[in-house]
């Protein structure tokens, strides 16, 4: 057998002519085709490099186990999407469909239903909360709040509540040994919205307020449980339902349900949340996160959240979203500068801005609208034994 070259030299001009022309024509899809091959070389590299920063991080030993990670990152056409780990902590393995507690991540649905019927013409954000539940016997507006032994809860605006700023004490933070200890001695309670306020009542929260409303800055879940009581009596329906017909279902998330207040909607397995070594979703009925935790979804789902909440399929006016995410300045006890808007928080990862919300339970979902970059990612532990900021940035650096 002659050798190839031997070939290409007996050609016809005109043949080789032919042949040459069909190459330089289809050269540039010959490098696309090298440049793809390229690209989903380093794609592969960067997703094992990914899932290596996940697994390290798996540590079932410890006081404060990790036992499974979620994660979602998306940019434009690229998706990482992956779990590791176990799911119970034990036997049932991790996967990226698993459904946990996001926590108060669910304030960011609280504030965006409000926001809504703002737009419908509803409610205005500046009104006194006062204008539409002075006869709710489970607010008891006019008794909410006391400061230096005066009453301001007539004064109390929806806006100073979804932004904290209204100096209500919190429930989980301003009691919590008494609460968290009566928790446990009753860990199957089921609660709601009046069993909420009522302790909150009988804990004399209502005259342990922090400032006068509007004057400065505290965190508290008191806050979204009155803009909960607010959303349900001007729509008439559950805070549940609101949430289905406002959020989920036009959002197609299939896997998302108001835990403990509709039927839930099991579409994978259960990403336990532990506390320390304590797995809290075997032990400890939550419902008293309500309108400001009580939402189960998966980090598919919230992906789908945060892509239509900034892709303005959640309000009709996109000046609203604007109004949502204005930040405010606030200092916390560290010293450190927080920027926060209405049920949501501006981050910054990698030099970068983004905007979303943390949730107790270990969970936390970010979008930059500069990159149009996704971030959704759920720990299984309150306290990680590593610094959580850290970790995301490593995550996201390596996408």
């Amino acid at each position: 057998m002659k050798p190839l070259p031997y070939y290409f030299q007996s050609l016809e001009f005109g043949f080789l002519k032919k042949i040459t022309s069909k190459i330089f024509f289809y050269k540039p899809y010959f490098l696309v085709g090298a440049l793809f091959f390229s690209n989903t070389m380093v794609w592969a590299q960067n997703r094992d490099a990914l899932l290596n920063l996940m697994l390290e991080r798996l540590n079932p030993s410890g006081k404060t186990p990790v036992h499974s990670i979620q994660i979602y990152l998306s940019n434009n056409d690229r998706v990482f999407h992956e779990a590791v780990g176990f799911s119970d902590g034990d036997k049932i393995a991790s996967t990226k469909e698993d459904q946990f507690k996001i926590a108060s991540i669910t304030k960011m649905m609280t504030a965006i239903v409000i926001l809504q019927l703002q737009e419908e013409g509803k409610l205005k954000i500046t009104d006194p909360i006062a204008q539409y539940l002075s006869n709710s016997k489970i607010s008891r507006v006019s008794d909410v709040h006391f400061f230096e032994g005066e009453t301001f809860g007539n004064q109390i605006t929806i806006e100073q509540l979804l932004t904290h700023r209204s100096g209500l004490a919190d429930l989980f933070t301003d009691s919590a040994i008494r609460f968290y200890l009566g928790e446990y001695l009753n860990k199957q309670k089921q609660w709601s919205a009046e069993k909420l306020m009522a302790t909150y009542f009988k804990y004399g929260l209502n005259k342990k307020a922090h400032f006068v409303p509007g004057t400065d800055y505290y965190y508290s879940d008191v806050n979204y449980f009155l803009l909960g009581i607010l959303i349900e009596e001007i729509s008439g329906q559950s805070l549940a339902q609101q949430f289905r017909n406002r959020i989920f279902e036009p959002l197609a998330m299939q896997s998302t349900y108001f835990e403990y207040y509709e039927k839930p909607i099991l579409s994978g397995n259960s990403a336990n949340s532990f506390f320390g070594k304590r797995n809290i979703t075997k032990t400890l009925n939550t419902s008293y996160d309500w309108a400001g935790g009580g939402v189960v979804s998966t980090t598919y789902d919230l992906a789908l959240f945060l892509k239509g909440l900034f892709g303005l399929k959640l309000f009709t006016d996109p000046r609203t979203l604007k109004v949502m995410t204005t930040m405010s300045p606030h200092t916390l006890k560290s010293g450190r500068i927080s920027n926060s808007g209405m049920g949501i928080f501006q981050y910054e990862f990698n030099g970068d801005i983004y905007f979303g919300h943390a949730g107790f339970w270990g969970t936390l979902i970010a979008y930059c609208p500069e990159s149009n970059t996704v971030f959704c990612g759920n720990l299984n532990q309150v306290n990680p034994p590593f610094k959580t900021t850290d970790f995301i940035e490593s995550l996201i650096f390596n996408f």
